[in-house]
């Protein structure tokens, strides 16, 4: 799973895509119902570019450059959400599970580039051995 997450903020997440010029993958409204049937405590925004588990460098790679290709050339959009906005959260995230093997998640410095000057931060979870074929 790697996604675009911008989450924490008061405004409604449409106000979110209607700054960034993106349609998200899923959206959370402080409030409404989860699927748990529990109220939504924070206002979230997604953008998903690779729904399923990462087990692979070269899907984190291929995940990772669709997101970069999304938001290059919005750096005053994402100033313009920093500054109007201000989610707690604005962050690439997501998770590899790597059962085994030899494996590698590398950002390049084009793509750390784009990331910094748009204010996105970067992680990723790792799952490693047992841990990775318990999580799969």
């Amino acid at each position: 799973m790697l996604a675009l997450a911008i989450t924490r903020f008061d405004a409604d997440p449409a106000v979110v895509s209607q700054i960034l010029d993106l349609e998200p993958t899923s959206i959370w409204r402080r409030g409404e119902l989860s699927e748990s049937g529990r109220p939504h405590i924070v206002n979230a925004w997604w953008l998903d570019a690779h729904p399923a588990k990462l087990a692979q460098g070269i899907e984190h790679e291929h995940a990772l450059s669709e997101i970069i290709e999304r938001i290059r050339g919005r750096e005053s959009r994402f100033a313009r959400l920093r500054d109007e906005v201000a989610p707690e959260i604005l962050t690439i995230s997501g998770e590899m599970h790597a059962p085994g093997g030899e494996w590698g998640v590398w950002l390049s410095p084009d793509q750390m580039s784009v990331l910094a000057s748009c204010g996105v931060g970067w992680g990723l979870d790792l799952f490693t051995g047992a841990a990775a074929t318990r999580s799969a």
